[in-house]
Formats: structure tokens, C-alpha cells, sequence
């Protein structure tokens, strides 16, 4: 498929062309006053290059945009899947507590038989 290679050429001609213009373009004040000329003494006169880069804009992001719009059609750029090749990630099995375990709590927590859950931590308990 040669002709895709010749529209990702022009996407990138027109975004490049595009942030050109975008950045050549003066702001609302006269940038010439900037650097101290006031005069249009200018190879496209006074507004001419505005005009001309107003609509290099135009035209760049027009371009632009109805390439992206092309490129996210299906199959354009080919019939190949992004996930298409790619493997599936190996199952982590988890370990599975057993039922004993899990309903008796440890025997270091557990209190002694017969004894009240304060006898079993050592402290002393007062007669009643």
C-alpha cells in the first residue's frame, strides 16, 4: 500500500505547514511598532501577509483534519489490529487459604482453654 505512505507525507507536510503559519502570523499589535517600524515597507505590503497567512492556515488545517478523518476509517492503513500479534499476558495463580486456617484465628492470638482471654495475656486477674 504505497499511497498510504504518500498521506502520512502530506498529514505531516500540512501539520508542519500548519504550526509554521500559526507562529509567523503577528498578534493584534502591529509587530512592526515592535521593533521600531512603523512603515509597511513589506514584500507583501501592508495586510498582504496576513491574507496570505490566513489562508496557508485555512487550507494546512483543512487538510489537516480530512487526512486525520481518512486515517481513522477502517482499513486505510491496513487491516492489521493493534492487539493482532500480541500475546496474552500469563494467569498469576493465587494461592488459596485453606478452611481451617481461615475460620481459626493463629494460636498465638487464641486463649488457652479454660483460662479468660485476660489469664491468657499473663495479666492477673482479681478474685470476684
Amino acid at each position: 500500500m504505497w499511497w498510504t505512505y504518500i498521506l502520512l507525507g502530506l498529514y505531516i507536510l500540512s501539520c508542519i505547514i500548519l504550526v509554521t503559519a500559526v507562529l509567523l502570523q503577528p498578534g493584534k499589535a502591529d509587530a512592526a511598532a515592535l521593533f521600531g517600524g512603523g512603515a509597511s515597507q513589506a514584500a507583501f505590503g501592508p495586510r498582504g501577509a496576513q491574507n496570505v497567512l490566513g489562508w496557508t492556515t485555512w487550507v494546512a488545517a483543512g487538510v489537516m483534519v480530512l487526512l486525520a478523518l481518512v486515517f481513522s476509517i477502517p482499513g486505510v492503513l491496513g487491516e492489521r489490529s493493534v492487539l493482532q500479534g500480541a500475546e496474552a499476558p500469563a494467569a498469576v495463580e493465587q494461592p488459596v487459604p485453606s478452611q481451617e486456617s481461615a475460620s481459626t484465628p493463629p494460636a498465638s492470638t487464641q486463649p488457652a482453654k479454660g483460662t479468660s482471654p485476660t489469664e491468657a495475656e499473663g495479666q492477673p486477674t482479681e478474685p470476684r
